[in-house]
């Protein structure tokens, strides 16, 4: 492979594009178009973002959902009906990607979709499996899949024994780790499991469902767009809710039932693991909020968790304490550098 070769990246979510152009794997520059809503926006933004840049080798797209697919995929209609298919499990996100995908064609590149859902592709059967009727499963697929795979794999890298990663944003996910082998995460089949988030409910008991479909709600739409932080206290922005806890009541349950659904999450894992050596925050919430990461190491202290409160202010890489027995990070999350060098490992071989 010539050396030199410009990489554009998009990173498209459920009203924004990030865009960042590397060289090989150095990043040259980046930029973020948001609130976008309508096929206009998104087209408008990705005509802007070619007309910043003058000379392009190839694209790559971070997908959601790519089932489990294990590599990053050369993009052709095989690729675009898969990324279509799964769009019923990602209907935020694949549906969004897969039309930057489509506006890309006209420019004449290569393009390359690397996957959320490569990382925790080879989980144990244990750890994907949901105890409903195998021979459903296997018709239609139903597995844990995982999401945030990039920003997981990224996150515990260079880093050994057992690691429990959380990556904390609009849309967030914990994922258990052993010297950089997934061996759990807290999405599943689709981005709603897990943790509760800016809009999306985490895990619920399905009951809820049943019963608001039986009373003629649109229970994917509540679900999707309308639970979570959302739901308790009107706002999702984590920003609104740190601004507000103090004054409204709504708003503090928000922000409690957040922590309280991370620090279960992270107690199970360190049970399924028989402990921890690493706890890692990623995300714009985990990389930002000092606060939450206090309240949440606060309830391991049983484990010999502590927290240098300076450090931890000020948002450093290494938050724990030096007499802490557990070692607590806070990593920038960069899916873009991830997808990159898994892109350039294929082209290499």
């Amino acid at each position: 492979m010539k050396e030199g070769k410009m990489i554009l990246v998009f990173n498209v979510g459920s009203s924004s594009i990030k865009y960042s152009l590397f060289e090989n794997s150095e990043l040259l520059k980046s930029g973020t178009y948001e609130r976008l809503k309508t096929k206009e926006d998104y087209k408008n933004s990705v005509e802007k973002i070619f007309e910043k840049i003058d000379e392009i080798d190839l694209i790559i797209h971070r997908v959601v959902h790519g089932g489990d697919l294990k590599k990053p995929s050369r993009i052709n209609e095989e690729i675009k009906n898969r990324v279509k298919n799964f769009s019923q499990f990602a209907p935020l996100h694949n549906p969004n990607q897969l039309m930057v995908i489509e506006l890309c064609e006209k420019y004449k590149k290569p393009q390359y979709a690397v996957f959320d859902t490569m990382f925790f592709s080879e989980i144990s059967e244990v750890a994907r499996t949901y105890a409903i009727p195998k021979e459903i499963t296997k018709k239609y697929g139903i597995r844990r899949y995982g999401f945030h795979g990039l920003s997981h794999e990224y996150s515990s890298r260079n880093l050994k024994g057992k690691i429990i990663t959380c990556h904390l944003g609009s849309g967030s996910s914990i994922s258990a780790i052993i010297n950089g082998k997934p061996i759990d995460t807290s999405m599943g089949l689709t981005p709603l499991e897990g943790v509760i988030m800016g809009t999306r409910s985490g895990t619920i008991d399905p009951g809820i469902i049943f019963l608001l479909e039986k009373k003629g709600y649109n229970v994917e739409e509540m679900l999707t767009e309308k639970s979570g932080l959302m739901g308790i206290c009107g706002k999702n922005d984590f920003r609104d809710i740190l601004s507000k806890m103090n004054k409204d009541k709504n708003y503090k349950l928000a922000y409690d039932l957040f922590i309280y659904s991370i620090i279960k999450t992270i107690g199970s894992y360190v049970a399924s693991m028989d402990g921890i050596d690493n706890l890692v925050f990623t995300g714009a919430i985990g990389q930002n909020v000092s606060k939450l990461r206090q309240d949440v190491c606060s309830h391991f202290s049983f484990l010999g968790m502590k927290l240098d409160e300076k450090e931890n202010k000020k948002n450093s890489e290494i938050i724990s304490s030096k007499s802490s027995k557990v070692k607590v990070l806070v990593k920038k999350a960069n899916e873009e550098k991830i997808a990159v060098e898994e892109v350039l490992k294929i082209l290499k071989s």
